[in-house]
Order: C-alpha cells, then sequence, then structure tokens
C-alpha cells in the first residue's frame, strides 16, 4: 500500500444512494417493453406476432435485471454509509472519552 489514507465522505454516498433509488424507480415506470406488446397486437397470430412478444417477454426479463442489479447496488451502498457514520459517531464518543490532563 501506498501510505495512502482512505476518506470517505458520507453525504456523498448519501447522495449517490439517493441517485440510485431515483433510477430504479425510474426503470420500473419507463415499461420499454409495451411498445413490443402493442406491436404484437397489431399482428394478430402472425409469427411476428410471436416474435414480438418473446422480444417483449426478453426486454422484460432485461429490464427487470437491471433494476433488481441497480437496487441491490444502492442498498449496498446505503449500507456502507450508515456502517461509515456509525464508525465516525464510535471514533468521535472514544475521543470525548479520552481523559488529556491538564
Amino acid at each position: 500500500m501506498s501510505g495512502e489514507t482512505l476518506r470517505v465522505d458520507p453525504e456523498v454516498l448519501r447522495t449517490a444512494t439517493t441517485a440510485f433509488g431515483e433510477t430504479v424507480d425510474a426503470l420500473n415506470r419507463i415499461q420499454v417493453d409495451v411498445p413490443i406488446g402493442d406491436a404484437a397486437t397489431a399482428v394478430g397470430q402472425l409469427r411476428t406476432a410471436e416474435s414480438c412478444r418473446k422480444a417483449q417477454q426478453g426486454v422484460a426479463a432485461a429490464v427487470t435485471a437491471a433494476v433488481e442489479s441497480v437496487r441491490k447496488y444502492g442498498e449496498s451502498l446505503d449500507a456502507a454509509v450508515r456502517a461509515y457514520a456509525g464508525e465516525d459517531q464510535a471514533g468521535a464518543a472514544a475521543i470525548q472519552d479520552v481523559d488529556i490532563p491538564t
């Protein structure tokens, strides 16, 4: 290790956690698979409709996986924020408990 000190700013992590949460909300709202489903409905029983439905399922699954990944990452970030904040508070309390002779 090069002797560098790791510095963590919990507020920056909180901001990132909020951004990840907002991203999850946005991904949940976009419903990218809906137009593909509409296309399947428009073409009826043709093979194209079947292809559209399969594509719709694939897109929905991909978005669901992305949402889950972003959600988990945000939760991990939030846990890190809480851990760092807790350590900061514990460190501050320990420093205050030190009896410095005068």
